[in-house]
């Protein structure tokens, strides 16, 4: 199951939920007595989607992990590819 598949489950699954408090096809008094709250859940759970999407974007992002060796070999096949053309006559400014 993909990520997004997984949201999508999840959304559907607070939407039906949600849909069916709203129109009152679930009787509660917990339900009636929070009612405000009930419908101003999506926009709660809208910012907190958003800062969860922040902070793994920054986590991920911090946590890049740089590869030392595979960089000195790039520049190294860099130099042998710069090296080769001059060889042909090409003029290569550095």
């Amino acid at each position: 199951m993909t990520k997004l598949l997984e949201w999508l489950v999840a959304a559907a699954c607070f939407l039906s939920v949600y849909v069916a408090i709203i129109l009152r096809q679930v009787k509660h008094e917990v339900l009636e007595q929070y009612m405000f709250e009930i419908q101003l859940s999506p926009l709660f759970l809208l910012v907190l989607f958003g800062v969860y999407s922040a902070t793994v974007v920054l986590y991920r992002t911090f946590t890049f992990n740089n590869c030392e060796e595979a960089a000195k070999e790039l520049m190294q096949q860099i130099k042998e590819a710069k090296a080769d053309l001059r060889s042909k006559g090409l003029v290569i400014s550095d």
